[in-house]
């Protein structure tokens, strides 16, 4: 991933590492779908410098924005869900990032609080879902803005190098 790559420190290497989200695809649903139009946007979370020797996790945060515009009428409200993909691991149990062949575990999640995955409500992980109030036309803000909480677990042993992962985000409204 452009701009990260190995560092060294108090004699050990460290590992700066990023997730990639990508928000590549949008569903259209309901009755006035023609009327309504959303868009998914996304920050990476981008965890810096992963020491290996510190206790306790790595946490990051990044955001992914939901952006609704309306040509009808009144205002309308749109209700949608966000999935997030497994990413290269091919599973929400334990996301991991990669740098050549080696691996680093990570997860993301929907709170501060760590306490649910956040993937696409399957195999234990959460589905997001939100609703928005949308005022008529292009140049209203219609938006909101969910925290992505990403963690790396601690003391992993993991070769010095670049790792990262591309996730893919899902809008359903």
């Amino acid at each position: 991933m452009n701009g990260f790559g190995v560092h060294r420190g108090c004699g050990r290497p460290t590992l700066r590492v990023a997730v990639r989200i990508v928000a590549v695809l949008a569903m259209l649903g309901g009755a006035d779908a023609h009327a309504l139009d959303c868009l998914v946007s996304a920050t990476g979370v981008a965890f810096g410098v992963y020491d290996a020797a510190l206790p306790t996790p790595t946490d990051s945060v990044g955001n992914l924005t939901v952006r609704c515009v309306h040509q009808g009428g009144g205002a309308t409200r749109a209700s949608y869900t966000v999935a997030l993909s497994t990413g290269a691991s091919g599973t929400y149990a334990q996301r991991q990032m990669r740098s050549g062949t080696s691996t680093l575990s990570y997860n993301l999640f929907d709170s501060a609080t760590h306490a649910r995955m956040w993937g696409d409500g399957t195999a234990g992980s959460a589905l997001l879902s939100g609703s928005l109030l949308v005022n008529r036309g292009n140049f209203a803000t219609n938006e909101a803005v969910h925290p992505i909480y990403g963690r790396i677990p601690a003391q992993q042993s993991a070769e010095s190098g670049a790792y990262s992962d591309q996730i893919l985000v899902t809008l359903t409204f």
